[in-house]
């Protein structure tokens, strides 16, 4: 009885001092196991550390240094996060010793869970056969530390490994034949071998993974990244055992057949990317049963067959990229029914058939791109419902009918194109309306309207395209003072009675020599919109539907040009071809012009020999007359082709040379514009002032004021007696130096 009654009593002490420790606040945890600390200490001497990375590692107590976690009731070191930083800058970390002693003191620390090292260098080593024996490890990051060759098969002794990464390593990670280590790794959740190269192994990854029988052992995988590899073969049909993946990178690979119908078991789906591969076959119906997918990337394969109608099924879909495949059939109209939708991109594909009217029900869609496919009939006028559209790209079909008004309504909308089709009608003037439009492409269409006014005043409009759009009529006189951003501009190929390739008769607008882009850029600064920095910041700001991809197209310098990479700067090209302005010479910053074919008449302005920039210029095939201006730029254009088919021009580089009764009256009207030539004569005018000044203002004192005279001639005396006496001393010094010398020797 005393026995029981002394145990009650030592188990009554031992819960009330436990509880007055506890309510006491005092911290119970263990500090650093020093074994632990020791193993730390010589992890810390394998590398050389450049930015103070492991400078905290000193003390007693490993728990307190920076990355590493310890557990709180024993002590134990369970994490290491020594990730380096982010960037292109040097890693945090270099390993200087062998990687082998690296994980031997990884080995010492015997409860470790989390290992980050990832975005160090490790100098090009293989990794250890002996990472496989941190048998507790639930997290191993490896990537971004240029390691290279064989990854070891030990790794798939990590049964509790959860999360496993090992890409970036620039390629210099591959597998051999044996990759079914993968498939023990029973526990893992997430997998990221982007870019490791797998063109080793004799079949394909996933025959080697033997996912049609293994593929149950990686139930708990969540996400798998095998991007950037050689990837062949198909996409196994048991991937729809993977219950709780989701998401699947697969892009960049050479993965051919069909996407498999078991994808549609996949429940927690987010995400599928499976760019630029050989896909082929058609998108399975089962697709709509991936009730939380977010995402589609399928851009670049060879898939067939219609759209399914299941896709309307994906409430919370938000993006759909299906670029470049060869999808035929119609939109189906369930497409409607995805109300997250953001972002829909179904070019270059085989589809036909109209677009949905349901389209319109997309109310948070962005950027819609149907262009390069076989579609027909009108544009929906429920389009302009999309209040939070910012780009249209329906270019490359074959609609039909008239532009919507109802376009109008797309408040945020900056970048439409609807080049290619056969759209008629007049454009809307509601797309006045659009405050923040900067491209508009209507181009290739049958229109048969006049150019619009209202165009000019879209203060934000820096690309406007209505070339082969059988737009008639002249160009608005005050073009150029309306449209201060604009940036390129093509009317070719139209009925207008302006520009190029047209039917131009009578004159150019004085306005084109408003133009941002042709005048001086010393006029720039002093307007608001026309200052290059502020114009440049703006446009570097500014997406217009990728227009590093979109083809410019340009005559430059006699030349058609089509540019699909290019740096938007300010234009200095102008063609008009097919009377010209007295004033052209006012537009200095020149290099090429060409007004070749058309009927232009009259005499070359003499202005034109302002052009100090010109490096190319044709005025070939036209009905101009008389003698060609001589002086500056124009006397290095010696081609005579440039003058080709005007039979009444004359004067060089022309054989035909110009009678008297043909030179060029003087024209009083005409006013040099050379700001540099006039700037560099008033600094002739103010030297010679400042020198006559300076001259006579000395010598005609000395001349005219005796005293004056005299004092400054007894000045120079003095001073060139002072000289004298100092060079006597100076040599007499020198001489008295050597001759001792002399004497010493």
């Amino acid at each position: 009885m005393r026995e029981t009654f002394r145990a009650m009593l030592v188990l009554v002490a031992v819960l009330f001092f436990g509880a007055a420790e506890f309510c006491s606040g005092r911290n119970t945890s263990f500090s650093c196991i020093e074994r632990e600390r020791e193993a730390l200490l010589k992890f810390k001497l394998c590398f050389r550390d450049p930015l103070h990375m492991l400078s905290s590692w000193k003390g007693n107590d490993c728990c307190e240094w920076r990355g590493v976690g310890c557990d709180k009731n024993s002590g134990y070191v369970v994490s290491l996060q020594l990730r380096g930083l982010v960037s292109d800058q040097q890693p945090q970390l270099y390993l200087i010793d062998d990687v082998e002693e690296v994980v031997s003191s990884l080995l010492k620390l015997r409860y470790l869970q989390h290992l980050d090292l990832s975005n160090n260098n490790f100098n090009g080593n293989l990794i250890p056969h002996s990472f496989g024996l941190i048998k507790r490890l639930r997290y191993l990051n490896l990537s971004h530390l240029q390691f290279k060759g064989r990854i070891p098969g030990e790794l798939g002794n990590l049964t509790r490994l959860r999360v496993l990464d090992l890409s970036r390593n620039y390629g210099g990670l591959k597998v051999d034949n044996d990759i079914q280590w993968i498939s023990r790794l029973s526990s893992l959740q997430q997998l990221d071998m982007s870019g490791v190269d797998l063109s080793h192994a004799s079949l394909n990854l996933f025959q080697h993974l033997d996912l049609s029988d293994s593929i149950g052992q990686l139930s708990k995988l969540e996400s798998i990244n095998l991007s950037g590899n050689q990837l062949s073969g198909s996409i196994p049909d048991s991937i729809g055992q993977l219950s709780k993946l989701e998401s699947i990178y697969l892009s960049v690979n050479q993965l051919s057949g069909s996407i498999p119908n078991s994808i549609g078991q996949l429940s927690k789906l987010e995400s599928i990317n499976l760019v630029l591969n050989q896909l082929s076959g058609s998108i399975p119906e089962s697709i709509g049963q991936l009730s939380k997918l977010e995402s589609i990337d399928c851009f670049g394969n060879q898939l067939n067959g219609s759209i399914p109608d299941s896709i309307g099924q994906l409430s919370k879909l938000e993006s759909i990229d299906l670029v470049g495949n060869q999808l035929s059939g119609s939109i189906p109209d369930s497409i409607g029914q995805l109300s997250e939708l953001e972002s829909i991109d179904l070019s270059g594909n085989q589809l036909s058939g109209s677009i949905p009217d349901s389209i319109g029900q997309l109310s948070e869609l962005e950027s819609i791109d149907l262009s390069g496919n076989q579609l027909s009939g009108s544009i929906p006028d429920s389009i302009g419902q999309l209040s939070e559209l910012k780009s249209i790209d329906f270019s490359g079909n074959q609609l039909s009918g008239s532009i919507p008004y109802s376009i109008g309504q797309l408040s945020e909308l900056e970048s439409i194109d609807l080049s290619g089709n056969q759209l008629s009608g007049s454009i809307p003037d509601s797309i006045r309306q659009l405050s923040k439009l900067e491209s508009i492409d209507l181009s290739s269409n049958q229109l048969r309207t006049g150019f619009p006014d209202w165009l000019q005043l879209q203060k934000t409009i820096l690309k406007v395209d209505l070339s082969n759009a059988s737009i008639s009529g002249p160009l608005p006189e005050n073009i150029g003072h309306m449209m201060p951003m604009l940036q390129q501009l093509y009317l070719a190929n139209n009925l207008m009675n302006d520009l190029a390739d047209n039917n131009l008769i009578g004159r150019i607008p004085h306005c084109f020599g408003k133009f941002p882009i042709m005048v001086n850029a010393t006029q720039l600064s002093h307007e608001r919109y026309w200052d290059q920095e502020l114009l440049m910041e703006r446009f570097k700001a500014t997406d217009l539907g990728n227009w590093d991809q979109a083809p410019l197209k340009e005559v430059v310098k006699g030349r058609y040009l089509e540019y699909r990479q290019i740096t938007l700067k300010l234009e200095i090209i102008i063609d008009l071809s097919r009377k010209i302005p007295d004033k052209i010479g006012q537009m200095e910053n020149l290099e090429s012009l060409d007004f070749s074919k058309n009927d232009l008449s009259g005499m070359i302005p003499n202005s034109m020999s302002s052009l100090t920039k010109l490096s190319h210029l044709n005025l070939s095939y036209n009905n101009l007359s008389g003698p060609i201006p001589t002086g500056y730029q124009l006397q290095t254009l010696e081609d005579p082709t440039i003058y080709a088919s005007n039979p009444q021009l004359c004067g060089a580089p022309l054989l035909k040379k110009c009678s008297n009764d043909a030179l060029p009256p003087t024209n009083t009207n005409f006013k040099d514009n050379d700001e540099g030539a006039l700037t560099r004569m008033w600094f002739y005018i103010v030297v010679m002032l400042g020198f006559a000044t300076g001259f006579w203002g000395v010598v005609g004192t000395l001349i005219f004021v005796k005293s004056w005279r005299y004092a400054y001639f007894q000045w120079v005396h003095d001073v060139q007696h002072w000289i004298l006496v100092v060079i006597t001393l100076k040599v007499a010094r020198f001489k008295k130096i050597f001759n001792d010398n002399q004497d010493g020797q």
